[in-house]
């Protein structure tokens, strides 16, 4: 009986572990950084840190305020996670995503940022002129995105 009892305890704490996304419960789920409701789901997104918890975002401009604001999350073992444009609903890596800055693109916090899994598409998708894409790279470190986003 004891041998069972451990066995399901270390089951269930390797299981803790590995944590994915967690479904966004839109109309009820508040953003981690702004407070608002999350409603649109083109442009949600997600932090699981390295310890499991799990932050939600109405837009990608509120991570990324909140990963600055932040720093000990923004951690290699942290899960930084986007919704994919071009399939609603669905997340994808933001570090491995690309991100269309375009007015077509009407995110909740003013932003105009998508995200998108391959740059072909995120240039696809451009409809504006003064368009711009970004790596999760360059969309952390570029000061003229972060006064932009604020």
């Amino acid at each position: 009986m004891k041998i069972l009892i451990c066995f399901l305890w270390i089951c269930l704490s390797l299981s803790a572990c590995n944590q994915g996304p967690e479904p966004i419960s839109y109309g009820k789920d508040a953003c981690a950084h702004c407070k608002m409701s999350i409603m649109d789901d083109k442009f949600a997104a997600e932090i699981i840190t390295a310890k499991g918890k799990i932050y939600k975002f109405d837009a990608i401009e509120c991570m990324t305020d909140f990963i600055q604001e932040n720093q000990e999350i923004n951690v290699p073992e942290a899960s930084f996670l986007a919704m994919n444009m071009a399939q609603p609903g669905n997340f994808i890596d933001a570090k491995k995503a690309y991100f269309l800055k375009d007015k077509a693109f009407k995110s909740p916090m003013g932003g105009n940022l998508a995200a998108f899994e391959l740059k072909q598409l995120a240039e696809n998708n451009r409809q504006n002129p003064d368009w711009e894409i970004f790596s999760w790279d360059e969309l952390l470190e570029n000061q003229q995105i972060s006064t932009v986003l604020k």
